[in-house]
């Protein structure tokens, strides 16, 4: 069983046969997806498979050749900033922070989203305006302090540590109070123990009401974390379910892994134990600084 395995609830994110043609080539076919609340969702495969292409599909980046995607009963539109407001936000493969923008400009960029000016009180900073700026403040300060950052809303976002970098993208994410969160491999380039605080911090957000897709390739943080993991393999859906049954089977094995799904499996529960943490322990307590105290 999944450290994060726990009772869902309804659907919130459905995509159905979802496909994407580039010129002759077929990216995604008939990709479908179904996210519920509550629930953490791990989407594997080999390089080229069409993981990043599938979270273009479902963000507006790309608009679909075939296929819909509805986020709470409703059909999402092809253009990413009312996608956002929607209520979906992601992070990206590779980091795309404003590098000349403090930490907690950052996250104020994210919380623009639910700001309620216009463009009156916008123009004069009347009374309305600044309150709301307050209030966006507030709440990037907040969520700075949630993903493990402390005393650095000053920091240039290009001068933090490579993990931070990572952090501050989630918390710019969450600023804009998504239902669901798209991750794309947050933990790469992280080293052991980033990556362990990344993996409460994923059950902590999950925590918090937020449902979560996590696109990784460490098949080991994967298994511990997500309690339904869907493989892609060269744009279809190869097998999806949960983790027990997904590692285990042959087509997986064969078509990613390399490796016996006993193998596998004991190469996931080395990792929970290595991590010190038992699926009573996995539901999670907010993710402290791990600036403070001397740790990496």
């Amino acid at each position: 069983m999944s450290a994060a395995t726990q009772t869902t609830g309804k659907p919130v994110l459905v995509a159905d046969d979802v496909t994407m043609i580039f010129g002759g080539l077929t990216a995604l076919n008939q990709v479908s997806l179904t996210l519920h609340e509550g629930q953490i969702l791990g989407l594997i495969g080999p390089n080229g498979a069409g993981k990043t292409t599938f979270f273009n599909c479902l963000t507006g980046l790309y608009t679909p050749t075939k296929g819909t995607v509805r986020l709470s009963g409703k059909t999402l539109p092809n253009d990413p900033a009312k996608v956002t407001v929607a209520g979906m936000a992601r992070t990206f493969q590779n980091i795309r922070l404003f590098p000349s923008m403090s930490a907690l400009e950052n996250v104020m960029v994210g919380r623009h989203a639910r700001m309620k000016q216009g463009p009156i009180a916008s123009l004069f900073h009347g009374p309305s305006f600044k309150a709301g700026e307050k209030a966006a403040r507030d709440r990037s300060r907040e969520l700075l302090r949630f993903v493990g950052l402390s005393n650095v809303d000053d920091e240039l976002a290009r001068n933090l540590p490579y993990g931070d970098q990572r952090r501050l993208e989630i918390a710019r994410a969450l600023a804009t109070d998504p239902a669901v969160l798209l991750l794309d491999e947050p933990t790469a380039g992280m080293n052991p123990q980033e990556t362990e605080a990344t993996r409460q911090l994923i059950l902590s957000i999950r925590d918090q009401g937020i449902a979560v897709v996590v696109i990784e390739h460490d098949i080991k943080f994967i298994f511990s974390l997500c309690d339904h993991v869907s493989v892609l393999v060269q744009g279809e859906l190869l097998v999806e379910g949960a983790p027990e049954v997904v590692r285990a089977d042959p087509r997986v094995i064969e078509a990613y892994l390399g490796k016996p799904p006993e193998e596998v499996h004991a190469d996931v529960l080395a990792y929970v134990e290595e991590v010190g943490h038992t699926e009573q322990t996995a539901v999670m307590k907010p993710v402290t600084d791990q600036r403070e105290g001397g740790q990496a």
